[in-house]
């Protein structure tokens, strides 16, 4: 998971502040201000221990040392950190570093859309264009004292994120601040709505905005169409926020997980928080475990076993002894009418969903159509 970031732990354990001491004696515990940050330290000057979390400091040897390794922690934090989320801080400095929820998201969609850069990636949701990943990034900021705990997007610090950007982006964002102005609020939103249509098509407050002839205008560019399909997408290579704005796209009703182990190393794949997502962005989702490939069947996949062995394998072995739950998936197909199997690989030949699609055609003719995304 991203929250495991191993540069971060790499970063903190080859600094080279010395070891902290085991408690802190002037709280009883570790209060540490930066992660890997020593709660007290032996005074190279005098024969008392220097608390670094007190107002009573009195060696300027300390004080230096742990200016110094705060400095240089932050500075080596930035240096791995995500680029992304070097492009949300900056924003927020850009534009006074301090933003309602709705307008950083807007404002940073917009300027994504503006350079053609995906530095996140959105989908449909209440107030229109959303990303997920932004949220976690700003828990992430928040965590490193980054952003200030709030609800709002708030800066904690006086460094200048902007000059972290490449000098593209820099002059990029500062040329979006002067073309978006003081345009903020329901006029931003309205903005961005009518510019991007197609992230209005989630929308809990468009009513409210628009009258019935924008309205109608809108939905022009909303997928509306109830005709029965059975979608296959694999989510390798996108991120939650953009597989959520393939779905939504394609108007899918309820997402069928054919995987059998429904863990993932990228973020937000992993079934709980899966679901969580899928069911936030007004779809279904159900896991039928049984449809999947067993761990244990993927031996040597890539090496000594082909996929298609494998895949024949899977038609000739595991599918006959699980003929519920192909029922099951048909049940749904029958009563959601637009369903997505998914599954991780992008191509759907290199994953087994396209095996049980053709399985299942060859024994019965499917009620609709197969659309592989």
């Amino acid at each position: 998971m991203e929250q495991d970031n191993p540069q971060v732990r790499l970063v903190i354990a080859r600094s080279d502040a010395p070891p902290p001491p085991k408690g802190n004696p002037g709280t009883g515990k570790a209060g540490n201000a930066f992660p890997g940050e020593p709660d007290a330290q032996p005074c190279l000057r005098h024969t008392h221990t220097c608390l670094q979390h007190t107002t009573q400091l009195d060696c300027p040897l300390c004080v230096e040392h742990v200016m110094k390794f705060r400095t240089n922690l932050l500075y080596n934090l930035f240096v791995n950190m995500y680029y992304r989320r070097k492009v949300l801080l900056a924003l927020i400095e850009v534009f006074g570093g301090n933003l309602r929820n709705t307008d950083c998201e807007k404002l940073l969609f917009n300027f994504c859309q503006q350079t053609s850069k995906n530095h996140y990636d959105f989908f449909p949701y209440q107030y229109g264009p959303f990303s997920f990943i932004s949220y976690y990034d700003k828990c992430w900021l928040v965590e490193l004292g980054m952003l200030k705990s709030a609800d709002d997007f708030q800066l904690n610090t006086k460094h200048s994120y902007l000059n972290e950007l490449i000098d593209a982006d820099k002059s990029a964002l500062l040329k979006f601040k002067r073309t978006i102005g003081d345009v903020r609020g329901d006029k931003l939103v309205k903005k961005t709505y009518r510019e991007f249509p197609q992230f209005a098509a989630r929308s809990t407050i468009a009513d409210r905005l628009f009258d019935a002839d924008e309205l109608k205008h809108l939905r022009f560019a909303w997928n509306t169409d109830t005709k029965p399909i059975i979608f296959t997408i694999g989510y390798e290579g996108l991120t939650i926020d953009a597989f959520l704005n393939k779905l939504i796209a394609n108007n899918i009703t309820v997402v069928v997980d054919v995987r059998n182990n429904p863990q993932s190393m990228k973020y937000g794949f992993s079934k709980k928080s899966f679901k969580g997502y899928i069911e936030k962005a007004g779809m279904e989702y159900i896991h039928i475990p049984e449809l999947g490939i067993p761990s244990s069947m993927r031996k040597g996949l890539g090496a000594s076993v082909s996929h298609k062995s494998l895949f024949q394998k899977y038609e000739t072995e595991l599918l006959p002894n699980h003929e519920e739950a192909q029922k099951r998936l048909l049940t749904l197909i029958a009563e959601y009418a637009r369903v997505a199997l998914v599954c991780f690989e992008a191509d759907h030949h290199s994953c087994h969903r396209n095996t049980l699609v053709e399985n299942l055609q060859k024994k019965i003719p499917l009620p609709s159509p197969v659309l592989h995304l």
